[in-house]
């Protein structure tokens, strides 16, 4: 992803919030996968040179379709479908007698909620000679949010696919409860 905005919390105006942190030296490097106007989500944050991908932002799972007559991107999932993966995904990540149990139905909750939620946006996508515009607007016609990404070669695209599954095989063996800050836990 080269270019991340999102609504202004006090105006409707779109912000840059690509780079993050106080020197401008976080950023997301998020991407999309396309094939056979199938898409899925992957979401990677860096800061200090290291990348970071978390097992509650994994939106592997999440398969959406590219509808060429509208110009829209629709969710594949149902919610009942949707609220499964996020148990099964739950469960994965969680081990036997872990203190995350007491927070998992509020998760699940949390999840289906944003998710039907989700449902109700208008996704649009326009795609350009280098690249591909995802927007999505609010209830009320605004623009939420808008991604702007980068055609990558086949080569470029399968070194940067293997290193977001490297480092989510890592962040699922390391990940310890005790250092999640939230009530809750989500996976979108």
């Amino acid at each position: 992803m080269i270019k991340y905005e999102t609504k202004s919390a006090y105006s409707n105006e779109l912000i840059n919030r690509t780079k993050r942190g106080e020197n401008n030296d976080s950023l997301y490097e998020d991407f999309i996968v396309v094939e056979n106007m199938k898409s899925q989500f992957y979401y990677v944050f860096v800061g200090d040179g290291e990348s970071f991908v978390s097992p509650f932002e994994h939106d592997e799972k999440l398969p959406q379709t590219f509808d060429p007559r509208t110009g829209t991107l629709k969710q594949d999932l149902t919610v009942s479908e949707y609220k499964a993966l996020v148990i099964s995904h739950i469960d994965k990540i969680s081990k036997k007698g872990e203190e995350y149990s007491n927070v998992k139905e509020v998760s699940v909750q949390r999840c289906v909620d944003d998710y039907k939620k989700m449902l109700k946006q208008k996704r649009t996508y326009e795609k350009r000679p280098n690249g591909l515009v995802l927007t999505v607007y609010t209830n009320d016609g605004h623009i939420e949010s808008r991604r702007t990404f980068k055609r990558l070669s086949s080569e470029e695209a399968k070194g940067v696919k293997s290193g977001y599954d490297r480092d989510y095989e890592y962040a699922l063996k390391y990940y310890n409860y005790s250092r999640h800050d939230g009530d809750y836990l989500i996976w979108r």
